[in-house]
């Protein structure tokens, strides 16, 4: 298997969600760094992929108030990126993902 067929870590794609919907929303990084007491660039690391933060959890909450959503939508929105942009590698996690993401958005 050629490195460049191997998909990432999940964690630099959650960062990119959480970006994305700061940015949406017109929220700067220095917000939510205040809310968690921390400097502006851990939020932009952490943003960029570069740094996973001490209390994940913590960070992410921080977003979901300031944003004022649901933080499940955050972690789905990552996932959502990931899967978009990583190859699945072979067949069968093609089908188990299609499977798990067709759980997500039941028929009527």
């Amino acid at each position: 298997m050629e490195a460049a067929d191997v998909p990432r870590p999940f964690l630099p794609w959650i960062g990119r969600a959480c970006r994305q919907a700061r940015k949406d929303k017109g929220i700067h990084q220095v917000q939510i760094a205040a809310d968690l007491k921390v400097n502006q660039a851990t939020i932009a690391r952490f943003e960029d992929g570069t740094g996973w933060p001490r209390r994940p959890e913590e960070l992410l909450m921080a977003y979901a108030t300031e944003l004022g959503v649901d933080v499940r939508v955050l972690w789905l929105h990552g996932l959502v990126l990931w899967l978009e942009h990583e190859p699945v590698l072979d067949e069968q996690s093609q089908v188990d993902v299609q499977a798990a993401l067709s759980r997500l958005a039941p028929s009527p």
